[in-house]
């Protein structure tokens, strides 16, 4: 028994001293809003953020109504941003919830560039997903509009030009690699959706090509075929292609060739058109030199099938 209790009187003595060597110090109750922020202050500019953010949260939690609230909101957020290995999660969360807390504040657009920065900073390259990109452009084009006058709009500005291209970057990829994993119907989706949306932000050159690319070698999608035998069995009234009669399956497989000799031939026709606008718009580019090869090529292919038939 003496045994135990020397043992549990040892470990309640290494907790306590564990618990005394990583516990804050405490803050006197007493202590004005200003002396908090003094405090507080005086902790972020030595680098003790922790030890700041233990301060602030006081404050945070006991004068909530003090004129020092709002300011001490905001530091909480810069307390997770400027640390030595930011949060920028942290951060953004504090600069949410000051904006939800004051709405109208002098130092909003403060919170919402910063908030945007936390955004921008978790960007990830243009082979990954974007939403942190998407996130940042968001909160930056908001705070252009809420505040045009604000100290932040040339940065602004600037870093929303830098999300356009990162987007219109990670856009050409996916449809580049669409092409190259033969989803053509898919990269066509992607690239002609890039070039309407990102058009003073894109690589022209590498799009064109690639949606050139994609047309040349695209073939009906299922869902173009799916469309096509539900208008062909509404055309003969009929509930599906399985109440074709023998002589029907016969002609329809006839229309239906019809069909997608036709759709291929306005693709080619598209993919010529892209590779033609990359010649004449950037001649002697590396991707015009392999535009002209390809116009080059289907033109041999289509003397070839023309000489066929």
């Amino acid at each position: 028994m003496k045994r135990i209790l020397t043992v549990l009187a040892l470990t309640a003595s290494m907790v306590g001293l564990g618990l005394g060597c990583h516990k804050p110090k405490a803050i006197d109750t007493g202590v004005s809003a200003a002396e908090l922020m003094t405090t507080a202050d005086k902790q972020m500019k030595q680098g003790k953020f922790t030890e700041a953010r233990v301060t602030l949260r006081h404050l945070e939690q006991y004068l909530p109504g003090s004129a020092e609230f709002p300011k001490a909101k905001l530091m909480l957020g810069d307390s997770f941003f400027f640390q030595s290995s930011p949060s920028f999660p942290e951060a953004e969360v504090e600069y949410a919830s000051f904006l939800n807390y004051f709405p109208r504040h002098e130092l909003r657009d403060y919170a919402l560039y910063h908030r945007a920065l936390c955004h921008f900073s978790s960007i990830e390259s243009a082979e990954r997903d974007q939403t942190e990109t998407r996130k940042a452009l968001d909160g930056f084009q908001q705070l252009l509009k809420e505040s045009p006058g604000s100290p932040y709009v040339g940065e602004t500005r600037a870093k929303i030009l830098q999300c356009w291209r990162r987007i219109a970057e990670h856009e050409l990829l996916v449809g580049t690699f669409y092409v190259n994993t033969y989803y053509y119907p898919g990269a066509e989706r992607r690239l002609k959706n890039l070039l309407e949306t990102y058009p003073d932000y894109v690589d022209r050159e590498r799009a064109y090509f690639y949606l050139g690319e994609a047309m040349r070698q695209r073939l009906l999608s299922g869902e173009e075929v799916t469309q096509f035998n539900k208008d062909y069995a509404v055309k003969l009234q009929k509930e599906s292609l399985k109440d074709l009669s023998k002589e029907e399956l016969i002609q329809y497989g006839k229309d239906f060739q019809a069909f997608s000799a036709e759709r291929i031939k306005v693709f080619r026709a598209e993919a010529k058109s892209y590779y033609r606008k990359l010649v004449e718009s950037y001649p002697g580019s590396e991707w015009s030199r392999r535009a002209s090869d390809r116009l080059i090529t289907m033109g041999l292919e289509g003397a070839k099938e023309e000489l066929d038939s």
